[in-house]
């Protein structure tokens, strides 16, 4: 004698339905999983800048309270403010953003070899607070001191960035929301924070130099404006300038 035992299987719409449901709670739940992971990225980059106004403000108070220059050349290349403040991160990989951890080569971005200098670097400085020296057809500017940035709590040094052209010609350093629609940087008195910026839906050429000044045309980047918690510089499209 023989038994038989039947079982009942899925039938073709309980399939269907099973995979309908799995296929709608992948698509609420990985939009949820990419944003967790790209505020990781966040907290990581915002401890970069963190850092960097620590080792900016210890360098100010080894130099009579004068900040770094941005760039100035010697006889074997450039110096950059990331070589000046080196000594007191001693941590090349805090120069860049793990959203985008080669968003500016260095040398390419300034035209000349930069010895020693992190090779790629995903934040800008505020130009009005690290100035130019050195280079033909710029003037000599003197270094803007802590005692001259009447709103330490609201002027910006470091921010996440990439850089254009400017309408003056010269570079501008453009906000990059990397992060969730914002973007990171620190501040005079020492703290950080991250900023909402508003996505223009428009791109611009990445600005790159070659030892004769010729501009070089890069990879599309996004072009964004800062938002209402930027302050001073809200609506800008880089942070730039010193609040009075």
């Amino acid at each position: 004698m023989s038994t038989q035992s039947d079982k009942a299987g899925f039938t073709l719409i309980e399939l269907l339905v099973v995979i309908a449901i799995i296929s709608i709670l992948a698509s609420i739940l990985f939009p949820v999983f990419a944003q967790a992971r790209e505020k990781a990225r966040q907290t990581s980059c915002l401890s970069n800048n963190k850092q960097y106004a620590t080792a900016i403000l210890m360098y100010t108070s080894d130099y009579d309270e004068t900040m770094p220059m941005s760039i100035y050349p010697t006889a074997v290349g450039v110096v950059t403010y990331f070589l000046e403040i080196d000594p007191y991160v001693k941590n090349k990989d805090v120069a860049v953003c793990p959203s985008d951890p080669q968003a500016m080569k260095l040398a390419d971005l300034v035209g000349y070899p930069a010895p020693n200098t992190p090779i790629y670097s995903s934040y800008g400085a505020n130009l009005a607070l690290f100035v130019t020296n050195g280079f033909p057809g710029y003037p000599f500017v003197a270094p803007p001191t802590l005692a001259s940035v009447q709103r330490a709590a609201e002027t910006i040094m470091t921010y996440d960035a990439n850089v254009t052209q400017g309408a003056d010609g010269g570079q501008s350093l453009i906000i990059q929301a990397r992060h969730n629609e914002t973007f990171t940087a620190n501040f005079v008195d020492g703290h950080a924070k991250a900023i909402t910026a508003m996505d223009t839906k428009t791109t611009v050429p990445q600005m790159n130099l070659t030892p004769t000044g010729a501009v070089v045309a890069g990879r599309p980047i996004k072009k964004y404006l800062i938002g209402a918690q930027g302050g001073f510089y809200q609506g800008m499209s880089e942070c730039r300038g010193i609040p009075q």
